[in-house]
């Protein structure tokens, strides 16, 4: 089996979220009493756990306690546990205007920026000069593709707040999304089928104007099989090496919606007495539909890659996707995707897959998640042309995603799901493992390097295949070509 889908590092999420979560615990404890008091002074150290230990012995002798109850839902928030932290406010019995403003924190936090917004903006405006509820409202704001709407808010906490911790881990949660980057990625994969694909790249993602960013691609990838073997390109030799160059654009329509345009080249070496170039390239349109629900739509072109003899044969793919994701609640996740592809050697290709996420703990230094992930594929024929093109090829899998913090800088994500699968040759099911790992480093600053890890494990009617990939990228962030978005 020649082709497999190559692990990607998980989006910076689960980081960017627990370490500001983590900083602003930190930050933003206040004072009391007794165990309440001890438990506070915990809180502010960065020991949640223990806070939260403290609080709930304090809540059991004094039930009544609103302002332990309101810190209880707050600590629950620096913990990621967002759906903990919001029952824990509807456990209240309703909100006053104090409970309203950490229910607001809470849901922009966990990335539910209209209810966050609906929430803070009237207790915003009615008070513009309480630091928290300005704090609140540039969390919310600078959620989805117009992040820059938060800079009014941020501007009036650090005006009212200077210094601080508080107003620092803002600053840094604001300016995150703000940043252009540029990028250099290289990248190995070889499997037990001989395959060997090597890459390196440079890209680019320039913020040029407040609804609009400039994206560049720039890559080489030698592909490399065994002379002879039924993976080796028809051109001869063992080996084909591909050029790609891509310019874009990404805009944003609202704080919902973009349209992402990416067109290139792509150029091979070796193919003698024949056109070497193909026109790639991708348009999506990405919204934000609700809190709960966001949706891509993608139109693709571009070369199928997943052996040098697919390659050599010039076989392009012209292809219609759509990606889904759906959180019903702050401990669901339910992503999908569907794809048609025509390719030019008169194949067709339909798939579809999903991927449903359980949060199941919430702690000070991990993330854990449980689920399922299903998979199917189908293809009108097998061509024998390089690439792996199963009749109703069919996958299921529980998945374990987790993300564990290793300072204010750095986190690791690792994914496994361990499953059985079968096509139209198998006479039953058999095993199928895929596992990812990823250690990022500089989360928040200029610099930043990511490694990536995976391995997959496919058993079939012919025996076993195994396929490895490995990745570096180094990123440069920066956004001091536009000072006034710049904080």
């Amino acid at each position: 089996m020649a082709q497999m889908t190559r692990p990607r590092a998980r989006a910076l999420s689960f980081a960017v979220a627990l370490s500001l979560q983590f900083l602003a615990g930190a930050a933003l404890a206040q004072q009391a009493p007794d165990l309440a008091q001890q438990a506070r002074e915990a809180a502010w150290a960065g020991r949640t756990a223990e806070a939260l230990h403290l609080l709930e012995r304090h809540l059991a002798a004094h039930p009544g306690d609103r302002a332990a109850q309101l810190d209880r839902a707050r600590w629950l928030s620096w913990r990621g546990d967002y759906a903990g932290a919001i029952e824990a406010l509807d456990a209240l019995g309703g909100d006053d205007d104090e409970a309203r403003a950490v229910r607001a924190r809470v849901l922009a936090w966990a990335g539910r920026r209209d209810a966050a917004l609906a929430l803070n903006t009237p207790l915003y405006e009615a008070d513009p000069q309480n630091y928290d509820h300005a704090w609140t409202q540039a969390v919310a704001a600078r959620l989805g593709e117009r992040p820059q709407e938060a800079l009014p808010a941020l501007e009036r906490a650090r005006a009212l707040k200077p210094e601080g911790r508080d107003t620092e881990i803002l600053t840094k949660a604001v300016r995150l999304p703000l940043y252009s980057t540029v990028g250099a990625p290289v990248s190995v994969y070889s499997d037990s089928d001989d395959i060997e694909i090597r890459s390196a790249g440079l890209e680019a993602d320039v913020r040029v104007a407040e609804d609009l960013r400039l994206l560049a691609s720039a890559v080489r990838r030698d592909h490399s099989a065994p002379v002879g073997g039924p993976f080796a390109p028809v051109t001869g030799g063992d080996s084909i090496d591909e050029d790609r160059l891509q310019l874009g654009l990404r805009y944003a329509f609202s704080p919902d919606a973009a349209l992402e345009l990416m067109l290139g080249r792509s150029r091979l070496d070796g193919l003698t007495g024949r056109d070497d170039s193909e026109t790639i390239g991708r348009l999506a349109f990405s919204h934000q539909a609700s809190d709960a629900f966001a949706y891509t739509l993608a139109f693709e072109r571009d070369r199928i890659a997943y052996s040098p003899r697919a390659l050599s044969l010039d076989i392009v793919r012209d292809g219609v996707r759509a990606d889904l994701q759906w959180r019903p609640t702050l401990r669901d996740t339910l992503r999908a995707g569907v794809a048609f592809d025509d390719f030019s050697d008169d194949n067709r290709r339909r798939a579809l897959s999903a991927d449903y996420r359980h949060a199941v703990y919430r702690g000070e230094q991990a993330l854990v998640d449980l689920g399922v992930q299903g998979e199917w594929l189908d293809f009108t024929r097998d061509p024998g042309n390089g690439y792996y093109s199963p009749d109703n090829y069919r996958r299921i899998a529980p998945v374990l995603g987790a993300y564990v913090r290793l300072g204010e800088e750095a986190g690791m994500t690792l994914t496994a799901a361990l499953g059985v699968q079968r096509d139209d040759t198998f006479t039953s099911w058999r095993r199928a493992s895929d596992v990812s790992v990823a250690f990022t480093f500089g989360i928040f600053t200029p610099w930043q390097l990511v490694a990536t890890a995976g391995y997959s494990e496919r058993l079939n009617e012919f025996g076993r295949y195994e396929g490895t990939s490995f990745g570096l990228i180094l990123r440069y962030r920066f956004c001091g070509h536009r000072p006034a978005q710049c904080p």
